[in-house]
């Protein structure tokens, strides 16, 4: 009896001692984390400069023989006051605008008896000039031709020494053109690619035809 329990005891103890002897598995003490990259972001080129348009030009042209670019002439001061009259067809005035254009290549009439309107070209079409030569002009008539032509961007600018009243048109710095108003109510306007002086220059002589 004595043997059998020293020999169960002994087992026992070897049982245990095997126990204690195995290795314990190990704990993992972290999650693996799958590595995510962010790709950059691609850069974004801003432009710094704004590129400059040209600006537009119109090609030089000399002024005539005989007149000036600082006012009414000497020959035409009288008939600034008062105006002249209407030409009874472009032909009348063709030579003297051709002095202006470098030349007429060709002439369209767009106007009626009392009111001349007609458009001139030079041979290339470089040069163009529209005279308009009406009666019945008023103050209060040529005023509102003076706030419709200052719509559109176009800026109006007073002229004075010709006629009762007058103005210059331009755009964007780009002369337009030049109206008259006699004390005789006839109304003078002409526009063109020409310098403001040269339209001025050449209204002056119209007025100053017979």
């Amino acid at each position: 009896m004595l043997r059998r329990l020293r020999w169960l005891i002994l087992t026992l103890g070897l049982v245990s001692l095997s126990a204690c002897a195995a290795p314990a598995a190990p704990v993992a003490t972290s999650i693996p984390v799958a590595a995510t990259s962010v790709p950059p972001l691609s850069a974004t080129a801003i432009p710094t400069s704004v590129p400059t348009l040209p600006a537009a030009t119109i090609p030089p042209t000399a002024l005539p023989t005989g007149t000036t670019s600082s006012g009414p002439t000497a020959t035409s001061a009288a008939a600034a006051a008062t105006g002249g009259q209407v030409p009874s067809s472009c032909s009348v005035i063709e030579k003297l605008v051709g002095t202006y254009i470098g030349g007429v290549g060709s002439t369209k009439s767009l106007g009626s008896p009392q009111h001349l309107s007609c458009e001139f070209a030079n041979a290339s079409a470089s040069n163009i000039a529209i005279v308009n030569i009406g009666v019945g002009g008023t103050a209060a008539a040529f005023d509102t031709l003076r706030t419709t032509s200052a719509k559109g961007g176009r800026t109006v600018t007073p002229i004075s020494g010709l006629g009762v009243s007058a103005f210059s048109v331009s755009k964007n710095g780009v002369p337009a053109g030049v109206s008259v108003l006699t004390a005789g109510g006839l109304v003078y306007v002409v526009e063109s690619n020409l310098s403001i002086d040269q339209d001025q220059a050449l209204i002056e002589q119209l007025m100053a035809l017979p």
